[in-house]
């Protein structure tokens, strides 16, 4: 049997305790190499070396080029949209890292920071002011020119133009202006401290440079799945539903990454991923919970389980006239049995969630109460909002986990006299025609998973009044919530911080707007041939997997 964990829930816990735990980490040294110290004047002895012996008949033997080294791995879902400020899942980020880099980025398997396109870092004393400066001659892909402060100052500050409507726009809340120096150098300047920068900005996908007279040639919609940048791989291919092709980048300026391509293929199900993986047409993916010792028991295979910083939960849209009633609302979330949920989506390997902050991040409400699935109560609710019956709909993806979700609510559900019809869709219908301007009217439950950076602003910023017609799945609007996130975001106090947190969630939780389920866990196998990377909790770093040794 191969087992390999490469980690403890309690020790990636602490690792992400102590680094937001920081306001701003000191910015990352680098030693200088030094270079043997040649005296000019003194001569060089050089031995003399005989040529080679060449038979002038021989016919020369062309030599065979080598196969290309191709590292395939699988995407939960295609990618829809690429550019930092507008991207949708976890997809569009890791294929968007490959091809794009920022001034820092998370080193390999940490939450350490490592320069990419800065030489140099510095953070005034107050926190409002970060110099940098740029390595010189850093080339856009294609021709583009060289990367310059210009383009840092177009990828930052588009996201505080009220007329681009960044999704993100919350990552750079203080965001003031970006001042240009020279070629190379310049200053972000804040208009407050803002205690997420280090943590879920500048090395994260909105600290992301892009090149501005590529995008402003082509326009943000074109750009969001043609992407270019200055990272280790060139975006090559995109055939949608089938893969996307990355290709090495002859010219990047770091450490050369070791595959030639890397083709990143959409299965949306966890079952064919892992036909896939067992049949050798994949080397990488994600597994569902279920089959962990499936794969921890086969030979030919690595199984690989992390803790996770995604939080899932069933939605109730408040805006739609079925739920406005708050005690439809408990009804539901007494009416559903989370427990069940993770016995037959998770074999009970996940544990329950009460709140939206997980544990080990500031702001983790460990006492938030849990609603017990109580049918009894259940219906008494039911009884309040004067109902004997009530149709819904569920809308989910189209995979194993939700329709398991469904089916147990639908089972649940229909003792208090809620008749729930499950729509389940394929993961770009679901996540296309669930958010956006028509979600309020249309929605009534659905199935949600975000992921998230390793700071409780990460996860509180969805569901501000301003994100009603973006990502709120709720289409909730509290004025005091929306203030502590707000305060949330300059307090460096990590005591302080904390409290406006939890107060943030005590208000959630006073509308029973949310049936938690789980912040779960990261489940992958892969081939032994290679050595795999992630952050602490557990998005790929394609750009730094190796062959096993």
């Amino acid at each position: 049997m191969r087992k390999r964990t490469l980690w403890t829930l309690l020790g990636v816990l602490t690792v992400v305790s102590v680094l937001v735990g920081c306001a701003a980490p000191a910015t990352p040294t680098v030693e200088p190499v030094e270079e043997p110290v040649v005296d000019p004047t003194e001569p060089v002895e050089v031995e003399p070396t005989e040529p080679p012996e060449v038979d002038p008949t021989a016919t020369p033997v062309p030599e065979e080029p080598a196969e290309p080294r191709i590292l395939r791995v699988r995407m939960y879902s295609d990618i829809q949209n690429m550019d930092p400020a507008f991207q949708i899942s976890e997809n569009d980020t890791v294929v968007a890292d490959l091809v794009m880099n920022g001034l820092v980025r998370y080193c390999a398997n940490s939450y350490e920071i490592c320069y990419q396109l800065a030489e140099s870092l510095e953070q005034s004393e107050d926190g409002l002011e970060i110099s940098f400066k740029l390595r010189e001659g850093v080339q856009w892909h294609n021709g583009y020119g060289e990367v310059t402060a210009e383009d840092v100052k177009y990828s930052f500050e588009r996201f505080i133009d009220p007329e681009l409507s960044a999704v993100y726009a919350d990552d750079w809340a203080t965001l003031e202006r970006v001042e240009v120096i020279d070629r190379y150098r310049g200053t972000i300047i804040l208009s407050e401290p803002f205690a997420p920068l280090w943590f879920s900005t500048l090395p994260a996908g909105s600290g992301t440079i892009i090149p501005k007279d590529y995008v402003e040639e082509i326009g943000y919609e074109a750009f969001a799945t043609n992407i270019l940048g200055s990272g280790p791989y060139i975006f090559h291919e995109w055939r949608p539903m089938e893969r996307v092709v990355v290709v090495k980048n002859p010219d990047y300026f770091g450490d050369e990454p070791y595959w030639d391509e890397i083709h990143l293929i959409p299965i949306e199900d966890d079952r064919s991923a892992e036909v896939a993986l067992e049949a050798g047409d994949i080397d990488w993916a994600r597994i569902s919970i279920a089959s962990v010792e499936r794969f921890e028991d086969n030979p030919n295979l690595e199984a690989w389980t992390t803790p996770s910083l995604r939080y899932l939960w069933i939605a109730m849209n408040v805006q739609h006239p079925k739920l406005q009633d708050i005690n439809v609302r408990r009804a539901i979330q007494h009416g559903i049995d989370v427990q069940s949920i993770i016995q037959a989506a998770y074999m009970g390997e996940v544990e329950q969630t009460c709140a939206l902050v997980p544990p080990g991040l500031i702001g983790h409400w460990e006492d938030a109460p849990c609603p017990e699935y109580d049918i009894e109560l259940a219906q008494q609710y039911m009884d309040e909002a004067g109902l004997e019956s009530l149709d819904l709909r569920l809308d989910l993806q189209d995979t194993s986990e939700y329709r398991t979700w469904g089916e147990i609510a639908q089972q649940n559900l229909r003792q208090i006299g809620i008749n729930l019809e499950l729509n389940p869709m394929e993961s770009s219908a679901y996540w296309t025609s669930s958010f956006g301007e028509q979600a309020c009217e249309d929605n009534q439950l659905l199935t949600s998973n975000y992921s998230m950076q390793p700071d409780p602003s990460w996860a509180t910023m969805w569901f501000t009044c301003d994100q009603v017609y973006v990502w709120n799945t709720q289409c909730w609007c509290d004025e005091e919530y929306d203030r502590l996130h707000r305060q949330g975001l300059v307090t460096l106090d990590e005591e302080e911080r904390e409290q406006i947190y939890i107060e943030m969630q005590r208000i959630w939780e006073a509308e029973a707007q949310t049936l938690w389920i789980t912040h779960g866990v990261q489940t992958y196998a892969y081939q032994p041939s290679i050595e795999p990377a992630t952050t602490p909790h557990g998005r790929p770093q394609y750009e730094y997997f190796r062959p096993a040794e």
